[in-house]
């Protein structure tokens, strides 16, 4: 039983640190993402990832707790995105409609 426990946390924590490198890819490509929607993707990527390792830490600590902080990270990382999200869409749709505003009027030719 003791060596499948040690085969156990030996996962988990490989797990953590695989989690890890590839959450810092996605920062990498949330700061040198050429569209916003590529860096609101890497935020999401990331938000998601890091309720993982929170959970996998629960697992590998024992402790309860950090499942309820999970809990309140995924809700927040959710809003964030989902504001961001309809910030990028409300300026699209005015970039948008000025440029309709030009054409129209015919100085946008």
């Amino acid at each position: 039983m003791n060596q499948l426990s040690s085969w156990y946390q030996h996962l988990l924590l490989f797990t953590l640190i695989f989690l890890g490198i590839t959450v810092g890819f996605c920062l990498l490509r949330a700061v040198l993402g050429p569209r916003f929607t590529d860096r609101i993707l890497a935020v999401n990527i990331i938000g998601t990832k890091v309720v993982i390792m929170i959970g996998v830490l629960a697992i590998y600590f024992d402790q309860g707790y950090l499942m309820d902080i999970c809990l309140l990270y995924a809700l927040i990382s959710f809003l964030a995105v989902v504001i961001l999200s309809k910030t990028y869409v409300a300026s699209y749709n005015r970039r948008r409609l000025e440029g309709k505003g030009n054409r129209i009027k015919g100085e946008g030719r």
